[in-house]
């Protein structure tokens, strides 16, 4: 019986564990070119769950890893007993101004592996930090949007006409559509 699995959200049905190449007794790769579709980056969301309930001992969690190329294992998320799933967004990097021709094997890989839940705790923690850092992203982009309509400024007072919001938002929408991490493709501008 397979004990967890992942889901492309829209572009693939469940993936087992049993799909999975078992590395060691806690680790687990799955090659997404091979297994999902060579076009990895029109993957946008990745769930992890549980494939029963209490599959795991309760001081321990599944971690989900993605690994691009020759580059690092990046920490998506976990799930554990008390939180059987989890939906994750996914950022692939561009090559050379766009994405790479769609690889080879083993050029993007999934990875799972079983850890203490204290030590997931503590990296979805910074998780968490990484969302407030999108918020505050979302926010100066307002915030430069809307100053560039300015009509005048007093002291901390921008006036701006009234359609400027939605001007942004449509905008931003827009954006967002094409390209989903325009906001975080270039973390040191904030």
């Amino acid at each position: 019986m397979a004990a967890f699995g992942v889901l492309f959200v829209g572009n693939s049905y469940p993936i087992t564990s049993n799909h999975f190449t078992q590395v060691d007794p806690t680790h687990w790769v799955l090659d997404v070119c091979t297994l999902v579709k060579p076009q990895y980056w029109e993957l946008k969301e990745v769930c992890l769950f549980l494939a029963a309930p209490n599959t795991l001992d309760p001081s321990l969690a599944l971690g989900l890893y993605l690994k691009s190329g020759a580059g690092d294992w990046v920490y998506m998320g976990c799930c554990h007993n008390t939180h059987p799933s989890e939906v994750m967004p996914l950022q692939w990097p561009a090559q050379d101004g766009g994405y790479a021709v769609p690889p080879g094997p083993g050029f993007i890989q999934v990875g799972v592996s079983i850890e203490p839940l204290p030590e997931l705790a503590t990296k979805e923690s910074s998780r968490v930090g990484d969302r407030l850092g999108y918020a505050k992203r979302v926010g100066m982009d307002l915030y430069h949007f809307l100053a560039s309509f300015a009509t005048q400024t007093s002291g901390d007072t921008i006036v701006i006409p009234t359609k400027a919001l939605d001007r942004w938002y449509e905008r931003f929408e827009r954006k967002f559509r094409l390209d989903p991490d325009f906001l975080t493709r270039n973390q040191h501008k904030l």
